[in-house]
């Protein structure tokens, strides 16, 4: 198998996408641009002429030591491939990755399953959660949990609306004073900065929008989502609901109607799924089905690191 190590400055940029884009596993985030929004540095591995490629995205920490780690607003990388995502294929990937890479932590997507099984790499099962979508919403909503009708039904007696206009500063400005208050130094105020760059470059290829739900005679939205188009998916990348939505069941009523908009289509709503119990309870509810992916880590860290980063 003919795996070699790529640079970014030396990445072929229409030959990877193109891989990343007819690749049976192909996500949005493997593409050259999306990379290049959500990391500093990154590298990649090139199969053949492109028929496969597994992005690094890396970073110094710890005394100049290069590590591979996950970035914010990507949730599943690892190997994309136009050839079987088989278990020697895997190995073979890792098996290339330089040694200058000391920790690897990050996440593969969910047709590398196959990579809980290689030895010498911990792994660890995540949860991501899909609604088929190629049915009609009458059989879609007979799946709907009783709870989630009861929200929905909550919703109309508010006379919520919906609109595809929300602006992506107002947007990220809710997300971020939602985090101020809800979760206090989680994310960094970077996260915020790369939230608006995803926006703007997958509203300016038509790959997502921002739909906000409204109360009936108020200009300020009270629950949104920023979703991306990947293939035959719709992302759920990025949602907020403020105080008042959450009284009101808009983001309940929100998800329904954009249900309702795909009903019949070829396409799956990816949820971006969580560990996190209430999340994935509120997830299931719609009739997602859990279609797991792995995050994997290799540590070989000087011992006297790998000590003080368990430690932490």
């Amino acid at each position: 198998m003919d795996i070699r190590f790529v640079p970014r400055d030396e990445i072929e940029k229409n030959r990877w996408d193109g891989c990343v884009h007819y690749a049976p596993n192909g996500f949005i985030y493997g593409y050259t641009w999306y990379l290049d929004n959500v990391a500093e540095n990154w590298d990649g591995l090139v199969e053949g002429n492109y028929e496969s490629v597994f992005p690094l995205v890396w970073n110094k920490k710890m005394l100049g030591i290069k590590q591979i780690y996950q970035p914010y607003l990507c949730q599943q990388l690892g190997v994309y491939s136009m050839n079987a995502c088989s278990k020697p294929r895997l190995q073979a990937f890792l098996d290339a990755i330089p040694r200058e890479y000391k920790f690897i932590g990050m996440n593969m997507n969910d047709r590398n399953n196959l990579i809980k099984n290689i030895d010498g790499l911990t792994t660890e099962r995540r949860s991501n959660f899909l609604l088929a979508l190629n049915r009609s919403y009458e059989e879609i909503r007979a799946n709907y949990s009783t709870n989630l009708k009861r929200n929905i039904a909550k919703g109309k007696k508010h006379n919520l609306y919906i609109t595809a206009g929300v602006k992506p500063e107002k947007f990220v400005d809710a997300l971020r004073a939602y985090h101020e208050e809800h979760k206090k130094g989680l994310f960094p105020e970077e996260i915020y900065h790369t939230a608006l760059r995803i926006i703007y470059n997958c509203l300016h290829r038509g790959l997502g929008n921002i739909m906000g739900i409204y109360l009936d005679g108020s200009d300020q939205f009270c629950a949104a989502i920023f979703q991306m188009y990947s293939g035959s998916r719709i992302i759920n990348l990025l949602n907020v609901t403020t105080n008042e939505g959450r009284e009101v069941g808009a983001m309940h009523f929100l998800l329904d109607e954009i249900i309702q908009q795909n009903a019949g289509r070829p396409v799956a709503y990816d949820f971006e799924g969580s560990n996190i119990e209430s999340i994935a309870r509120f997830y299931k509810s719609f009739g997602a089905s859990d279609t797991p992916y792995f995050s994997i880590e290799r540590n070989n860290l000087p011992w006297w690191l790998r000590w003080y980063k368990n430690k932490k």
